[in-house]
């Protein structure tokens, strides 16, 4: 999170931090830890888990709205037996390209989320 990448730009520890959003919170947190990272001087890459092309989307919007950030690996949605995104990011050999239009331009249709089952863990 924020606080670790505070920690490693602050000793000095590593030229580059790889932000993956699913491991670090979330938008909001990998814009705090992009902001980190510039200011010391650091650049940043963006990483991925295995994830739907909807958090691989939200990656790439970061990606493009902070030059900071020069690298790219989102390539989760490609070891997926489903993914049920609509819409989202496409590829074309090594380029991604972001959908159009407001909001992150992906989403899960309804119908799919119903068939999920609700796992809770406490």
């Amino acid at each position: 999170d924020h606080h670790d990448a505070f920690r490693l730009a602050a000793s000095g520890a590593c030229d580059y931090l790889n932000i993956k959003l699913a491991k670090s919170g979330g938008l909001s947190i990998g814009l705090k830890i992009d902001a980190i990272a510039e200011a010391a001087g650091m650049r940043c890459m963006l990483g991925c888990m295995e994830e739907t092309r909807l958090g691989l989307t939200a990656a790439a919007h970061l990606a493009a709205a902070r030059p900071n950030i020069t690298f790219l690996d989102l390539d989760g949605a490609f070891f997926l037996v489903e993914d049920p995104v609509t819409g989202g990011i496409t590829y074309d050999g090594g380029e991604i390209t972001l959908p159009e239009g407001p909001g992150l331009g992906a989403d899960i249709p309804a119908d799919y989320l119903e068939d999920l089952e609700s796992i809770s863990i406490t």
